[in-house]
């Protein structure tokens, strides 16, 4: 059917991966309750009213006194704030608009040291609340 080496071998290639993907879309329609992150040591969408869409490493989430501001809790109380990197983006829900992650413990959130502060605004800069993802490597 294929005449060369190169393309059989690009066509079997192909088809592997095919099988792969499809293996792993099924675990993550499995975890459909909660997050499938290995690697993670938290992560999680977070809903514009602060209720949690899925999670791991998440234990709660509190809305700050401030329109945009969330105050996110770590179940592990060995994460640190001041020591970890997260990252968090607006999901499709929450754009236009900007996030900022605070890089340590606040007083907003209580100066505790497993919750981070989670700002988001609208396209004006102004606080409001958004839908946003969150992620602890």
């Amino acid at each position: 059917m294929f005449k060369s080496k190169r393309t059989r071998v690009i066509v079997w290639t192909s088809a592997a991966l095919g099988v792969a993907a499809t293996a792993v879309g099924g675990v993550a329609l499995a975890a459909a309750g909660g997050v499938t992150a290995p690697y993670a040591q938290a992560s999680g969408v977070i809903n514009a009213d602060g209720s949690i869409l899925r999670s791991k490493g998440i234990s709660s989430v509190s809305l700050g006194a401030a329109a945009g501001r969330f105050c996110v809790k770590l179940s592990d109380r060995r994460l640190n704030v001041d020591e970890i990197t997260p990252v968090a983006t607006l999901t499709t829900g929450g754009y236009p608009g900007f996030i900022y992650v605070h890089p340590g413990a606040t007083s907003e959130c209580g100066s505790a040291t497993d919750t981070l502060l989670v700002v988001t605004a609208n396209d004006q800069q102004a606080g409001q609340y958004k839908q946003f993802s969150l992620l602890v490597p």
